[in-house]
């Protein structure tokens, strides 16, 4: 027995209900009966010319690898593994602009709500003549269009849909080490899809994903202006003289800061103590204003914001410094850390910034982060 939609073939999640037998491990997705067929929705792409409109003309290096891009996914999947601020989006879109052209369905998927938000305006000012839709949370009236952006979660309306899947920061929550949500993702794809993993960092979920699926890696380790990643200054404190420290830096900073928090707790607790004495909001996953907010932010109505990860990823502001407020053990791994650090000096305006870490100890994840920022960095000393 083995489930249409998530693949899962674990007895345990199998139960027979009135219509017959049905999975449980992905009903909270719709239940789907076993010996169901999903309907597929065959839905036509727009007969327009594909024309992209960047606002930023690709670099060589970009160029390169969307080439390398374009000529692999004809034969195999592809691993895409580029530093924070590489420009992942950007080299997608030849790719994307590729299967357009030939009348193929694509998706761009991606765990975070924000980001796809993000990325279907960026999308629709740059694929001019298509169509693009977003499908998220508050947004699945429009479910079709040439170019499909939306969360990894909404993959499981798409059964057998796509020739082209680009599914980004595939080490982020909720997606990363979720079996249903993998394969859900895969499910999404047709007979002859291809798939487009896209990652700033290598780790075991990656690595369990290569291991079933073959994949061509390509890289890119550098920023499209030509600076080198801002490796974080760690500074060791006990608890209470680290709030200390944070203080002192954003009194002496003239930039605006993004504050990283563990805990939503921890969140709303430095918020209720920074308003007293700065320009600052916060955000976090459940908080009903957290668009207002972070659009409140980008347009500069506010110094600082304080937040969870949920601006940890896919979010661009320009000319931000990034403090990372780390106590406990494993709540930022690795990767949280690197694409934390990752959202100072995106900009071509602005490629500088600073970051910093402000923790009890200086654990492997703190260790382990620094360490790939500064081996990506390594392209700009050759």
């Amino acid at each position: 027995m083995k489930c249409p939609r998530c693949l899962n073939e674990d007895r345990r999640y199998f139960y027979k209900g009135s219509k017959g037998w049905y999975c449980r491990k992905c009903i909270s997705f719709k239940r789907v009966l076993i010996k169901e067929e999903i309907e597929v929705q065959d839905y036509a792409i727009s007969d327009v010319e594909v024309k992209i409109e960047l606002k930023y003309e690709l670099t060589p290096y970009q160029k390169k690898i969307a080439k390398e891009a374009i000529e692999t996914i004809v034969s195999s999947d592809i691993l895409l593994l580029c530093c924070t601020g590489a420009g992942k989006t950007e080299i997608s879109m030849p790719i994307i602009a590729t299967y357009l052209k030939k009348g193929k369905r694509v998706c761009y998927a991606i765990a975070r709500r924000e980001v796809v938000l993000e990325l279907y305006e960026r999308f629709r000012s740059t694929f001019i003549n298509n169509t693009v839709t977003r499908v998220c949370g508050g947004y699945t009236d429009e479910l079709y269009a040439d170019l499909i952006v939306c969360t990894t979660h909404q993959l499981y309306r798409y059964h057998h849909t796509f020739d082209l899947l680009i599914l980004d920061e595939v080490d982020a929550f909720p997606f990363k080490g979720n079996d249903t949500l993998n394969n859900i993702a895969l499910t999404s794809l047709t007979n002859d899809g291809r798939i487009v993993y896209s990652t700033a960092t290598i780790d075991d979920h990656i690595q369990k994903i290569m291991r079933k699926r073959p994949l061509k890696t390509l890289s890119l380790q550098r920023r499209p202006h030509g600076r080198p990643l801002i490796v974080p200054k760690v500074k060791i404190r006990p608890k209470a003289i680290l709030y200390l420290e944070l203080l002192k830096i954003l009194k002496k900073t003239d930039r605006q800061t993004i504050i990283f928090t563990e805990s939503i707790r921890i969140c709303k607790f430095l918020y209720r103590i920074l308003k007293r004495v700065f320009s600052v909001t916060y955000v976090y996953s459940s908080l009903e204003e957290r668009s207002a907010n972070i659009k409140a932010f980008k347009e500069k109505k506010f110094r600082f914001i304080v937040a969870t990860s949920v601006l940890e990823r896919g979010i661009t502001i320009e000319g931000v410094d990034v403090i990372i407020i780390k106590f406990y053990d494993g709540i930022f791994d690795k990767a949280s850390i690197v694409q934390m650090c990752g959202r100072v000096g995106r900009s071509f305006k602005d490629p500088y910034g600073n970051s910093y870490i402000l923790t009890t100890s200086k654990d492997e994840a703190i260790r382990q982060a620094i360490a790939e920022m500064r081996k990506a960095n390594e392209v700009y000393l050759l």
